[in-house]
């Protein structure tokens, strides 16, 4: 549950796989688990894309699924140093609610242009949510997902 074991790329599944195209809009990530640490930040190591320039605008967002406006947020301009570097970490501050947000990476170039974006459902937690609860809290919703997923390629597949 350590944001050190994942990396955010914005990186898509290969479209080459013919398998791996006719599925892509069932595919899911897992989600993905956070702790925040004792001074309240989560940290994400972000992988930078081929067309990331100096200058350009890397950040992430979390927001409730229900909610319009971002919970947490950071913004990072890229250097030259980051670009050499080909990873970036970047921190949400201030973590002091638990549950479930959709996690948004965008990369803005020139004239705030979106140049690429991604999306993960992740889970947050604050350093006094014990792993016990969040891993029961997390059981149930994975369950409730894989059941959709399950119903959905099993229609696909009957076609």
């Amino acid at each position: 549950m350590d944001s050190a074991l994942v990396q955010l790329s914005f990186a898509l599944p290969s479209s080459d796989d013919p398998m791996c195209a006719a599925l892509a809009h069932t595919v899911e990530y897992e989600q993905l688990h956070f702790i925040a640490d004792e001074q309240k930040r989560v940290v994400f190591c972000c992988v930078l894309p081929d067309d990331a320039h100096q200058g350009d605008v890397i950040s992430i967002s979390a927001t409730h699924p229900d909610a319009r406006e971002s919970a947490y947020f950071t913004a990072h301009t890229l250097t030259q140093n980051d670009l050499e570097q080909h990873v970036i970490m970047l921190t949400l501050n201030n973590v002091t609610h638990s549950g479930e947000f959709v996690l948004q990476l965008m990369l803005h170039g020139k004239h705030a242009t979106l140049k690429d974006s991604a999306q993960f459902d992740v889970s947050l937690a604050t350093s006094s949510c014990t792993a016990e609860n969040l891993t029961k809290q997390q059981d149930k919703t994975q369950s409730l997902r894989h059941y959709i997923s399950s119903i959905g390629a099993s229609l696909l597949a009957f076609f």
